[in-house]
């Protein structure tokens, strides 16, 4: 047995209280290939009602390239890249040590800061503590080429200089919606993860058909937009984002906000994770996402069965904590080496 068909069932029968997930094909509509293209533009439609629009914007995109810096695991660059009129976010591009002739499979790593998914800061030239989440280290010694980005709140507003949790936070989302009061943060989280993607892709030995988006916690959430979102994608894996509505924080407004407190918003995210069709997708579970999450990957499947790809939607419960641990990653690494066609490597995590 493979390793997707393996992670495609759950290994529990109890997948705790029902979540009142609506059936993707409404009564009366005959599950079909036919019939799937407008119920995902319907879909799609009504997601992006929720997720709003920005105010227009025209600016300068090119790109700036800051430093490069010889890594024991990878050539690293780092750059800024605008995301609007006074905001650049940084980014850090890996490519492998082994020169290669091919096209590189590739990997958006979004998150706070790029340094924690890199392993290193390029700035102070320090190599930090290795952990089970960096992700761009973990992949650029798997041969990919990986671009680890940062959320929004740190390049768009000062430090408030509370100290306090999330207050950074809520300054960006205070002067977010200030600017853009029809947009959201999972808006903008979205719109500047799609542009370090167009940079990414932008590579000329970049391998569009291979292309991977990956994140834990706050980066699950925009790995799994992004990836729904975006046809460019051919791979998700989330970490311990909690795909429910009240898994986690989607209320607070630097995500969707208090709408998503209301029972009657017309979305969900099964929703949103069946236009992803056919694109394979993994969470990796723990704490905010467990059991209950299968029900999400369950609602959205009979669309991946229409296309024949019903085991293309799996999950690793670990159920350790909010930081996966090696073994899990060891296997999320094997489940997307089944996807891309790739070699199952060891990784050093």
């Amino acid at each position: 047995m493979t390793i997707t068909a393996k992670l495609s069932v759950p290994a529990t029968t109890d997948l705790g209280k029902p979540e009142g997930l609506a059936p993707i094909f409404p009564a009366r509509t005959t599950p079909s290939l036919a019939a799937w293209p407008a119920l995902r533009e319907d879909i799609l439609r009504r997601w992006q009602a929720v997720l709003g629009h920005p105010e227009p914007e025209s600016f300068d995109r090119t790109p700036e390239r800051v430093r490069q810096v010889e890594l024991p695991w990878a050539h690293a660059e780092e750059y800024l890249l605008p995301t609007s009129p006074t905001s650049r976010q940084r980014a850090v591009l890996l490519r492998p040590l082994r020169p290669s002739r091919e096209r590189l499979p590739v990997a958006v790593v979004p998150f706070y800061h790029p340094e924690a998914m890199v392993g290193f800061d390029l700035a102070k030239g320090e190599a930090l503590e290795p952990t089970t989440v960096q992700f761009g280290r973990h992949l650029v010694q798997q041969g990919f080429m990986v671009l680890c980005g940062q959320a929004f709140p740190f390049n768009t507003v000062p430090d408030p200089g509370t100290g306090a949790s999330f207050d950074w936070w809520r300054a960006a989302a205070r002067a977010l919606l200030e600017r853009h009061p029809h947009w959201t943060g999972m808006g903008r989280l979205i719109h500047d993860t799609r542009i370090a993607i167009d940079f990414l892709l932008g590579q000329p030995d970049a391998d569009a058909e291979r292309v991977l988006i990956i994140g834990h916690s706050l980066g699950g959430k925009m790995a799994f937009y992004n990836g729904c979102l975006d046809r460019r994608i051919t791979a998700i894996v989330a970490s311990d984002f909690g795909i429910g509505f009240s898994f986690t924080n989607w209320q607070d407004p630097w995500y969707l906000g208090t709408k998503v407190l209301d029972p009657a918003l017309p979305v969900r995210h099964h929703e949103l994770l069946a236009a992803a069709c056919p694109c394979p997708f993994l969470i990796v579970a723990g704490q905010y996402d467990g059991p209950a999450s299968w029900q999400y990957l369950n609602a959205a499947r009979p669309v991946y069965a229409l296309h024949g790809r019903a085991e293309a939607l799996g999950m690793i419960d670990h159920a350790s904590g909010h930081r996966p641990p090696a073994s899990a990653m060891q296997t999320a690494y094997q489940w997307l080496a089944e996807q891309f066609g790739l070699p199952a490597m060891a990784v050093a995590i």
